[in-house]
């Protein structure tokens, strides 16, 4: 009797773990409606609603209270949300505005996997197939976030990568611990419990960021501002920081904090560097060695490329010195026989494929045809790919 006593309260904890937990996912999912980007927006929509659904089914596998057609539905939904994760990573984490449709097989594939588990047709294979999806996806994520930290420019993402990271190793270690012991039969009484506790825990420390996603890294990105080349007035980068001057949008963007006279004076010095001395074409350049040469403090540098300029990451930043000069070059009728390999090699770039999607990503067009258009024929070099 004891023992039942014990295993009902336990069940009982877990169950209002697992409540708070689908509570708190519901309302992430809704405030996450009022995130400005679109791809956060519904991303993040459709995992937390995806994961509230999972917490329901862990609940209901617990309880048996929803009827079996309503449970079955809710279990296939909740296999989306891992596919889901992966796509608002990408977009709070990886500064992804547009997807591509192939991305969309993520959650595609796991609601099959979702679906043949519903129609009872599951298999060694299939379970095989789903769960390495997950862990793949789960830890895809975690790379994306590992690999952008140093260059973030946005400091509220940078304070929420570490603890994020950590949440979703959790998360990882529940979802993958409970299947692999549920598919060998061997789960024992208290992982119930353990799995409730580990997924409130992500779930409370989610919350904290989650609730609000109205700061800078959820919000709609503003046009950062052009470049200068070293013949353009140090002025009117300054008149553009204030959002006195932005010639290259007609609906100009939220203008930045209005700089102070030491703010300004790092920006110039800034500046000097990236257009004068051009230091972007070094090899390896990085925000740390950026600062050191400035003479300006890490974090105030990171604020200043940031608030002041618009860039969101370091890389943006510095292609966009490479880009600018490729454009200036591509367009100068003098070099009209220079290839764009060696164009791309003199600006920075290792390799042809990673100018081609730079410079289109940020021009909208290839080098080759930006070319065309710039001088009229086309380049008597024949352009590689």
């Amino acid at each position: 009797m004891p023992g039942n006593a014990a295993s009902g309260m336990t069940g009982d904890i877990s169950q209002l773990l697992l409540g708070i937990c689908a509570g708190a996912l519901l309302a992430m999912a809704a405030a996450m409606l009022r995130a400005p980007r679109q791809t956060a927006r519904w991303t993040g929509f459709a995992f937390f609603l995806g994961s509230a659904l999972f917490a329901i089914k862990l609940w209901n596998d617990e309880t048996m209270v929803l009827s079996p057609e309503l449970g079955t539905l809710v279990g296939v939904m909740a296999m989306t949300s891992v596919g889901w994760f992966w796509l608002m990573v990408l977009a709070l984490f990886g500064d992804v505005d547009r997807y591509r449709p192939i991305m969309f097989l993520a959650p595609g594939v796991m609601l099959v996997c979702g679906i043949i588990t519903a129609l009872q047709l599951s298999s060694p294979a299939i379970w095989l197939v789903s769960t390495a999806a997950q862990i793949t996806l789960a830890v895809w994520s975690i790379l994306i976030v590992m690999r952008s930290w140093k260059d973030d420019l946005v400091e509220s993402r940078r304070r929420l990568r570490g603890p994020f990271m950590v949440a979703v190793g959790l998360y990882i270690l529940s979802i993958s611990g409970f299947d692999v012991l549920e598919m060998f039969g061997t789960v024992p009484d208290w992982y119930p419990m353990l799995n409730a506790a580990l997924f409130a825990t992500v779930v409370l420390c989610g919350a904290l960021a989650f609730l609000d996603p109205r700061e800078a890294m959820f919000g709609a990105y503003s046009q950062p501002i052009e470049p200068r080349l070293a013949s353009q007035p140090t002025a009117q980068l300054l008149a553009q920081a204030n959002g006195h001057a932005n010639g290259h949008d007609s609906t100009p963007p939220p203008s930045p904090p209005a700089l102070d006279r030491a703010s300004k004076a790092d920006l110039d010095r800034l500046e000097t560097l990236m257009s004068r001395d051009q230091i972007w074409k070094e090899e390896g350049l990085t925000i740390a060695s950026l600062a050191l040469r400035a003479s300006i403090p890490e974090t105030q540098l990171r604020r200043l490329i940031n608030d002041c300029l618009g860039y969101r990451n370091f890389p943006s930043y510095v292609n966009a010195h490479r880009i600018a000069a490729a454009k200036s070059r591509l367009s100068d009728p003098g070099e009209a026989r220079v290839s764009i390999s060696t164009i791309a090699y003199d600006i920075g770039f290792a390799s042809l494929g990673p100018f081609n999607r730079a410079f289109k990503e940020e021009a909208g067009v290839s080098p080759s045809e930006w070319r065309r258009k710039s001088l009229g024929i086309s380049s008597p070099i024949s352009e590689e790919v």
